[in-house]
């Protein structure tokens, strides 16, 4: 008995020594690094983003251009649901850029005169290698009537570190807000 008693208490200290390390949040943020373009004075709504499933975790997940692995960070995670933050900050860029116009997420009775839809294919790096965000838009009319649909693939430097990762995919949402705001 005082073996298990002894035993059990080792185990206790043990837990005292090695502590799990502390999780790091990591936020899209919009750039605000593109200039107004358009005195246009129209009604935009951003649909909800589609991401590929391996993307749908609070995780931040990593890819080297030339290898199918995937790094899947423990303690490197998301401030919040990555759709949603890729969502916003589309609309603060594009805000930014299309300042006389009101853009706001997709809701039931609103009043857009686009509606912009977001399928995101493609959102990786790797630390020393690029960041990559690839996929399709489409601008749509109210009745869903297709006004334009382009790919995209904007690369930028990833960095070394995991906030500089961050800050390259939200340079990279910058890219693609712009890209829009010409095509409307």
């Amino acid at each position: 008995m005082k073996k298990i008693v002894l035993f059990l208490m080792i185990l206790m200290l043990e837990g005292c020594f090695f502590a799990t390390p502390n999780s790091t949040f990591y936020l899209l943020e919009s750039t605000n690094t593109a200039s107004s373009i358009s005195k246009k004075k129209i009604n935009i709504a951003v649909y909800d983003i589609t991401l590929p499933d391996y993307l749908q975790k609070p995780q931040i997940v990593l890819q080297k251009s030339d290898s199918p692995e995937l790094k899947v960070s423990e303690f490197n995670r998301w401030a919040s649901d990555l759709e949603a933050m890729i969502q916003n900050t589309l609309i603060e860029d594009l805000q930014t850029i299309m300042p006389q116009s009101t853009i706001k997420p997709l809701l039931y009775g609103s009043n857009a005169q686009y509606i912009i839809k977001v399928n995101i294919e493609k959102m990786s790096g790797y630390f020393g290698q690029d960041a990559v965000l690839r996929g399709v838009y489409q601008i749509l009319t109210p009745s869903n009537k297709v006004i334009k649909q382009s790919d995209f693939e904007f690369k930028t430097p990833a960095g070394r570190k995991y906030a500089d990762y961050a800050k390259a995919q939200s340079r990279l949402l910058a890219d693609l807000a712009l890209m829009i705001s010409k095509a409307i």
